[in-house]
C-alpha cells in the first residue's frame, strides 16, 4: 500500500528544493557578472532581463519560505491543541460542520 511521507520528509525535500533553486540562482549571477562589458546591446539587454528576473525570483523564494513557516507553526499549534484537548477538538469539528451543512442546505 502506499505509505505517506511524514512532515519531515517533505520539509527536507523542500529545503533541498530551495537549496537548489538558490544554487541555480548564484550561478546565474555568476554567469551575468562574467559577462562583464564586453556584451552587445542585445547581450546587454538580455542580461538586464535575467537579473531583473533573478531578484524576482529570489524574493519570491523569500517570501514563500516566510508563509511556510507561518503555515508550521499554525499546524504545530493546531496539533499541540487538538492532542491537549481532544473532545473539545471534537466538539469544535461538530459545530463546524454542523454549520456548513446548514449553510448549504439552506442554499436549496
Amino acid at each position: 500500500m502506499f505509505n505517506r511521507p511524514n512532515r519531515n520528509e517533505v520539509d527536507e525535500g523542500v529545503d533541498d528544493i530551495n537549496r537548489d533553486v538558490n544554487q541555480l540562482a548564484d550561478t546565474l549571477e555568476e554567469v551575468l557578472k562574467s559577462f562583464g562589458s564586453d556584451v552587445k546591446e542585445e547581450g546587454e539587454a538580455a542580461r538586464k532581463k535575467a537579473e531583473a528576473l533573478l531578484k524576482e525570483t529570489r524574493a519570491r523564494i523569500e517570501g514563500r519560505g516566510r508563509v511556510q513557516q507561518a503555515a508550521r507553526d499554525a499546524v504545530g499549534c493546531a496539533d499541540t491543541y487538538v492532542r491537549d484537548k481532544p473532545w473539545q477538538s471534537v466538539g469544535i469539528g461538530a459545530a463546524v460542520g454542523l454549520f456548513l451543512g446548514a449553510l448549504l442546505a439552506s442554499r436549496r
